[in-house]
């Protein structure tokens, strides 16, 4: 073969020798747009521009308020926290009141007492039945418990001491942007 002779077969590739019949995607003249295959037209609304423009505004404000609900906002903490001397015969409870009107989300919580007594924790519809350490304190954190204005927060120890519960977090005021 002659040099002219590759020049041609390298010009003239058949597709259909590799892999079976090419066939085009697209043919000639047709305009495909990348992003929106399907050319959005609605004529009534185009001939009114204003009734357009409200319709992409009502839209824009759906999607806004989906990201105000989902922004959270730091500026009111929360840390409610008690220290009680508890008596299992006429005192063995300790409970904490809510800071705000709002619901609450807690992200840690530390209690102290005696080591080695058992104590348990309700925060809302939540129990927790736990044994104090030899250190003293329990910090349960990272956490994220969102507690209204009537859920219990409660300890209740089984050992007489010293105790003490905080709840440390942030008020919810998600989607509350007033």
């Amino acid at each position: 073969m002659t040099t002219k002779e590759e020049n041609n077969e390298s010009q003239s590739f058949d597709p259909s020798q590799i892999a079976g019949i090419y066939q085009p995607r697209a043919k000639h003249g047709i305009q495909v747009h990348g992003r929106n295959p399907q050319r959005v037209d609605v004529k009534d609304l185009e001939r009114e521009p204003m009734k357009f423009i409200a319709l992409g505004l009502v839209h824009m404000k759906q999607q806004l308020e989906k990201l105000a609900i989902m922004s959270v906002d730091h500026s009111k903490p929360v840390d409610e926290y008690q220290v009680q001397s508890v008596t299992v015969e006429s005192n063995p409870f300790i409970e904490v009141l809510p800071q705000y009107e709002t619901p609450e989300l807690i992200e840690a919580i530390l209690v102290t007492g005696p080591a080695a007594a058992t104590f348990s924790l309700q925060l809302g519809d939540r129990n927790w039945s736990l044994v104090m350490p030899a250190s003293q304190f329990i910090y349960l954190s990272p956490l994220v418990l969102c507690l209204s204005r009537t859920d219990r927060r409660i300890l209740t120890a089984s050992g007489t001491g010293e105790w003490s519960l905080e709840l440390m977090g942030h008020a919810d005021t998600r989607g509350n942007l007033i």
